[in-house]
């Protein structure tokens, strides 16, 4: 940059006396707006005071946040009994979906923990930095569950991240069985159509033919599989060539031999 003008200098002297910032960086301000220093005080100004509530935002966040820790707690993270009487304050139902929105909303990285930065960046994208603005916001994405499958298939995602323990690549069947009926019945998109409850028919099948533990393409490619179920109950979508996971193929074969005939005869219809 060439030596600056007595009178740049002096502009620069003063916009740093009325903003307080060093002097590169008030030499690039000048600069930026030709050197006019009212232009450029107020281009300052309007930009910080933008970031400002987003500033008192994060800091309310941040103190709402520590309400849920414990002394025991590590830094910047709440536990089991913080994230219980988080969600009782919520009024979150822990014996249906709902519950699971919040656990998306922080990113909770294991069941009974959720991370102080998590906590204060998911709320703060949704501009929730209070309890009740929080509990506003869960009651109306509740109904979502049920009618917003990209809002259904994030908050899916998520649980598996959530309900395995912190160092295993794969949930235990019983837990998966739990969440998926969680998941599948109301607030959150029932699995039923008009000639079959697949959930009770999925569930019944790992109880009785499957013995392996839930990984994350199997996991995954179930929510694919009852979105599929959903259009098409006759599951005229599968074939033996296209690429479900071994479980799936296991599972139609299950569902057409406690179906009887009723595929094959819905498909001529």
């Amino acid at each position: 940059m060439p030596p600056l003008s007595s009178v740049q200098r002096a502009t620069v002297n003063q916009f740093m006396a009325l903003t307080g910032v060093a002097d590169k960086t008030a030499q690039k301000l000048l600069k930026a707006n030709n050197w006019k220093l009212d232009l450029s005080v107020n281009s300052f100004f309007e930009s910080n005071s933008a970031s400002a509530p987003v500033s008192r935002e994060k800091d309310t966040l941040g103190k709402l946040f520590e309400k849920y820790r414990t002394p025991t707690d590590d830094p910047d993270t709440a536990t089991i009994d913080g994230m219980m009487q988080y969600f009782k304050d919520l009024g979150v139902s822990l014996e249906n979906a709902e519950v699971l929105i919040p656990v998306e909303v922080v990113q909770a990285p294991t069941m009974g923990v959720m991370t102080k930065d998590k906590f204060v960046e998911g709320w703060r994208a949704v501009n929730a930095d209070t309890i009740a603005k929080q509990k506003t916001y869960i009651q109306g994405q509740i109904r979502h569950l049920s009618t917003d499958m990209a809002f259904l298939k994030r908050v899916y995602r998520h649980t598996f991240i959530f309900a395995k323990e912190k160092d295993q690549k794969a949930l235990p069947k019983d837990v998966a069985v739990v969440y998926w009926e969680l998941l599948f019945k109301s607030p959150g998109k029932q699995w039923v159509t008009t000639s079959t409850n697949w959930t009770d028919m999925w569930v019944e099948f790992l109880n009785t033919k499957w013995t392996k533990s839930v990984n994350k393409d199997m996991w995954n490619q179930t929510f694919e599989f009852f979105l599929k179920t959903m259009e098409d109950e006759t599951l005229s979508f599968w074939s033996e060539d296209s690429a479900w996971p071994g479980v799936i193929d296991e599972f139609v074969a299950y569902a057409k031999e406690q179906r009887g005939d009723l595929t094959d005869s819905m498909e001529t219809d």
